[in-house]
């Protein structure tokens, strides 16, 4: 079998779209609705996705990568970061061949994804990265990624702990026991701590596109109106703002029973005492039947390590893990996690 290959640009026809997502879910057993696909490849304020198609002659989408651009306030406003997403290569061709490329002794989805990065560079875009699985990213190195450790915290409330065990992704039958077990500790003291009067302090607000702190020092992304609007959908999230201090804030992904409320990304700076905002997350977790509260607390200084310790203090469970984020090495002074504002924002695109 002989398969076509096309770069293109966004937007796709709606029959393209369809076939993409359709093979993309299956394939990830993801259920990402049309209508959110469209809008990440289509609708970013720095430009819409480039896309390497493979096709049967008959004109089915048996392969699929795409790279969409990102907006940062880091220093040199000429960089264009891009993230790399919705890949997919049918099983039924993965042996096949590339018209014009049958002589490439690669397999065919490195064949594409070298390809369309290689197109992007020469767009100017850059630094180019994705977030892979452990078993992909040797073949990613082969497209000029590198991996980049990120060192976080994970912390945990579990406030529903037999749904916490059950639908927490990735874990072992003895770290699903063990997980329960956990939800059964935390469970009893927030159950009474959540009769307590609430401080005051935090409240929540409508994610609205406005002016927030923005990053210079690091590159740092959705913290200029535009991206923060394209960011966080209609009411998918919920933001936590401060009396007192206009420039911290919280964004939250909503949960239910099945799904975290998660922290996806924060500001914060004046704020002294955490526990009005966890008092806040807490009963906005209770209020959506959500299985737990989840903050990844990448490591990036002081008020990191004050985060987790005020976590702690209020009976999460945190324990240390490790994020790997695929650097292409066309911009090699991003290979470095002190240039990144790293937090959950980037790993939470899904419904």
């Amino acid at each position: 079998m002989v398969l076509n290959f096309r770069i293109a640009k966004s937007p796709l026809s709606g029959q393209e779209n369809e076939q993409i997502l359709e093979e993309y879910n299956r394939l990830t057993s993801s259920q990402i609705p049309l209508n959110e696909f469209v809008h990440w490849v289509q609708n970013g304020p720095a430009g819409t996705a480039w896309h390497a198609i493979l096709e049967t002659d008959e004109g089915r989408i048996v392969g699929h990568t795409s790279v969409f651009p990102l907006r940062t306030a880091f220093g040199d406003s000429s960089l264009v970061p891009a993230k790399s997403e919705y890949s997919f290569m049918h099983e039924d061709f993965r042996s096949a061949k590339i018209r014009g490329l049958e002589n490439v002794s690669k397999p065919v989805f490195i064949i594409i994804l070298d390809q369309l990065f290689q197109h992007c560079i020469a767009q100017g875009w850059g630094p180019i990265f994705a977030s892979t699985g452990e078993k992909n990213q040797v073949f990613t190195r082969r497209v000029g990624l590198r991996p980049l450790e990120f060192a976080l915290s994970e912390c945990l409330l579990i406030l529903r702990p037999l749904s916490g065990s059950r639908h927490t992704p990735n874990l072992t039958r003895n770290q699903r026991i063990a997980l329960f077990g956990v939800g059964l500790l935390q469970y009893g003291p927030w159950t009474i701590a959540s009769a307590l009067p609430r401080l005051n302090g935090v409240h929540t607000a409508p994610l609205t596109p406005a002016p927030m702190h923005q990053e210079r020092e690091r590159l740092s992304f959705f913290e200029d109106p535009d991206s923060l609007g394209w960011r966080y959908l209609g009411n998918q999230y919920v933001q936590f703002s401060f009396h007192g201090a206009p420039e911290d804030y919280v964004i939250a992904k909503k949960g239910d029973k099945e799904r975290y409320l998660r922290v996806c990304q924060w500001h914060l700076g004046a704020t002294s005492s955490l526990f009005p905002l966890i008092q806040a997350l807490v009963e906005e977790a209770r209020r959506q039947k959500a299985m737990s509260v989840r903050w990844a607390v990448y490591e990036s200084g002081e008020v990191s390590k004050k985060i987790v310790r005020q976590l702690q203090t209020a009976g999460f469970f945190c324990r240390p893990r490790t994020r790997i984020v695929m650097v292409h090495k066309q911009k090699s002074e991003f290979l470095d996690t002190s240039k990144w504002n790293m937090n959950d924002s980037l790993f939470s695109f899904d419904p």
